[in-house]
């Protein structure tokens, strides 16, 4: 096929299948004592990966330019999951949480399709504002209102840190279609209010967020500080090239959620720095090759699109990585493509698609 970025395909098949594997290697012993199935995790995975490369597949085969006509009846699709998922009995309630929708007895995360959804709505809107970006009334206020609105209904779940990425990919992408700096401190001033008002909205943020600053303290290190500190022993014994895959003991009920959320401090303890270093670049060159489609996209919707897509998978990967590491402080967020997650993988995946669907459009890739 002229123009695909069969670099960008191979990297992101390889990292989806080597997800499925850390995810066995991860869950298995915590499958068999749940389930009776060590398999279990790993089964679910390999579906999930199996329907998202189906999705990736199609969408890259589709014309990327038909989904402009769907921007605006899809933000409203998005909006009203997103305020379906509030009411008790609809919403599916797990730790606390109410993150959750079921359909035909599958559960999904209508946030990860919510950030799907609001990008394409922001490329298709963002194409068709040219000058009017210099303007701030017309050019960022209605960004700042209708982000506004799924970052709040995600908050309430509450989900902080996809609101996050949704308020922080939403600033990247005026700033590269050229909003005044001026207007933007507006937005940076909006974000840390949003950030101040959600710690203090929640005690247990605020306790995560002091906790970071010294997770190994007396009163942290089995409390809010637990996770820190074991994500950090994992790393510590990895050492250069891990002590092998399927043998780390962190994973045996020592750090929680080590499937999904921490699943890079497993691949640090069983692969080592190698290992960790091998996702980083892979995710470097992904992030290379998409900013490159993006570069040379035949129009400004499809330049929008792979911005938002790439900086939304990009920027989610290094928050996890920096949580994993304790350079931020925790928060549960998946590692795109090799974390546990069945929503999460098939969002990324056909996130994949639309950037494969605009590289092929370019013609023959030089």
């Amino acid at each position: 096929m002229p123009g695909l970025d069969y670099t960008l395909l191979v990297f992101v098949v390889v990292l989806s299948v080597a997800g499925a594997l850390m995810v066995y290697s991860t869950s298995s012993v915590r499958a068999l004592m749940n389930s009776g199935d060590s398999w279990h995790f790993f089964k679910l995975q390999a579906a999930f990966m199996v329907l998202g490369f189906a999705v990736m597949t199609a969408v890259m085969l589709t014309d990327y330019r038909r989904l402009q006509k769907l921007a605006m009846s899809a933000y409203l699709a998005g909006l009203l999951i997103l305020v379906a998922v509030l009411f008790e009995g609809v919403g599916i309630d797990r730790g606390g949480a109410r993150r959750w929708l079921s359909v035909g007895g599958v559960a999904f995360q209508p946030s990860e399709f919510a950030k799907f959804i609001f990008f394409l709505y922001m490329a298709d809107a963002l194409s068709r504002k040219g000058e009017l970006m210099g303007s701030f009334t017309r050019g960022v206020v209605p960004y700042l209102i209708l982000g506004g609105m799924y970052a709040g209904l995600i908050l309430i779940e509450p989900d902080f840190g996809t609101a996050f990425i949704i308020i922080t990919v939403m600033g990247a992408m005026l700033f590269l279609s050229g909003a005044r700096l001026l207007h933007l401190a507006v937005l940076v001033g909006g974000g840390l209010a949003f950030v101040v008002g959600a710690f203090l909205l929640e005690s247990y943020r605020m306790k995560r967020l002091l906790s970071f600053l010294d997770p190994w303290a007396e009163e942290n290190l089995l409390s809010s500080g637990y996770q820190a500190v074991q994500s950090m022993i994992a790393f510590s014994l990895g050492g250069l090239f891990g002590r092998g895959l399927g043998a780390s003991s962190q994973k045996l009920f020592f750090l929680p959620a080590a499937h999904t959320d921490f699943i890079l401090s497993i691949i640090g303890e069983e692969l080592g720095f190698a290992g960790v270093a091998a996702v980083v670049a892979a995710f470097v060159i992904i992030l290379f090759r998409c900013f490159r489609i993006a570069a040379t996209a035949p129009d400004l919707f499809g330049r929008h699109l792979v911005m938002g897509y790439t900086l939304l998978l990009v920027f989610q990967a290094f928050l996890n990585m920096a949580v994993a590491l304790s350079l931020l402080p925790t928060k549960g967020l998946t590692l795109p493509f090799l974390s546990y997650g069945g929503t999460s993988l098939v969002v990324s995946l056909g996130a994949v698609g639309v950037i494969l669907s605009v590289s092929r459009a370019r013609g023959r890739a030089p």
